[in-house]
């Protein structure tokens, strides 16, 4: 019975330990994002610095994004802004299900939540038949050295049948 017991007991710790390790391992990228809305509703910030739990800090302009990636689900922002100095600081979560997530620094300069959204790359249709349709025409790629073009069109020819 004492067997029993000592062996529940050291398999409740390598649970805890697991589900320890599991949350305070876990990465996340956060892209860092310094981009309008494009219905106005809020504007890009002019120049700022931005600094996550204690990576080295980054400057953004407007248009900027760029990803900090991070371990565990708490996190701390540092936000400086170069118009005036101000300085804006929050910490967030993010859960154990999000890989990816997109952190709109001028919507939480402007109090608008949620600031921070799930990230997923997402192919449109048209992009996929885009590519589809590009792979299956005749493609040209630049010229040589005489000026002449390079086709890269019919894989089945080669350089001496394009010579005879």
């Amino acid at each position: 019975m004492k067997r029993i017991m000592i062996r529940s007991a050291l398999g409740l710790v390598y649970v805890a330990l697991l589900v320890l390790m599991l949350v305070t391992g876990k990465r996340h990228t956060i892209l860092i994002d310094n981009k309008a809305d494009p219905n106005g509703a809020y504007g890009a910030i002019n120049g700022m610095s931005v600094q996550i739990d204690k990576l080295e800090s980054a400057e953004y302009y407007p248009g900027d994004r760029d990803k900090a990636v991070v371990k565990g689900q708490r996190h701390h922002i540092k936000i400086v802004l170069f118009d005036d100095e101000k300085v804006i600081e929050r910490d967030f979560r993010l859960s154990l299900n999000q890989d990816m997530v997109l952190l709109s620094v001028p919507k939480l300069v402007a109090g608008i939540e949620p600031y921070i959204e799930p990230f997923t790359v997402q192919l449109e249709q048209a992009g996929m038949d885009q590519t589809a349709n590009q792979s299956q025409e005749h493609q040209q790629f630049g010229t040589d050295a005489e000026g002449l073009p390079l086709d890269m069109g019919n894989p089945a020819q080669t350089g001496m049948e394009q010579n005879q």
